[in-house]
């Protein structure tokens, strides 16, 4: 009885070691591949159809069509844009991390011209996926003020009158 109980024990951390060798690859394959060479091409492979991202509280990609344009804006703007890891943590089909975002300024932001400036910014993602490992949600939180100031831009005083 002791045999059976330690290899269905044993069983059991197998399917959890796989099942965050798994996350760990897609999680890889989000930013090394699709972040850091900007192949938002493999996007579908790790998505769901219905993924959807949410970027400091607003959600801002409904699909993965939607998502690679998302992209393509900080492609655009920060050309040289590398993502880190600072910490990590899984837990069963979800995934936390800190990360470290730099580039430089030297493309239009929307509808902002280039500043030329290097950005420095820490964030953290929120990351869902499914029972098969498919990503279907991202939630990301960054100081988006942060971000702005290094690109020079500052707050004025409000107009109280």
């Amino acid at each position: 009885i002791l045999v059976m109980g330690l290899s269905c024990n044993n069983s059991d951390n197998k399917t959890a070691t796989t099942k965050e060798q798994n996350l760990k690859e897609k999680v890889n394959i989000l930013l090394d591949s699709c972040w850091n060479a900007q192949l938002t091409d493999q996007l579908g492979t790790i998505t769901t159809t219905d993924f959807s991202r949410v970027l400091n509280g607003i959600r801002v990609a409904q699909n993965t069509i939607e998502m690679e344009a998302h992209m393509k804006v900080f492609f655009k703007a920060f050309p040289d844009l590398e993502i880190k890891i600072d910490d990590i943590y899984y837990e069963d089909q979800k995934v936390f991390f800190q990360w470290n975002a730099q580039g430089t300024n030297t493309g239009e932001f929307g509808e902002v011209e280039a500043t030329g400036k290097k950005v420095n910014i820490n964030g953290l993602s929120h990351l869902f996926f499914t029972p098969e490992g498919n990503l279907n949600r991202e939630v990301v939180y960054y100081n988006e003020l942060e971000l702005l100031q290094q690109l020079g831009y500052s707050l004025s005083q409000p107009n109280l009158e």
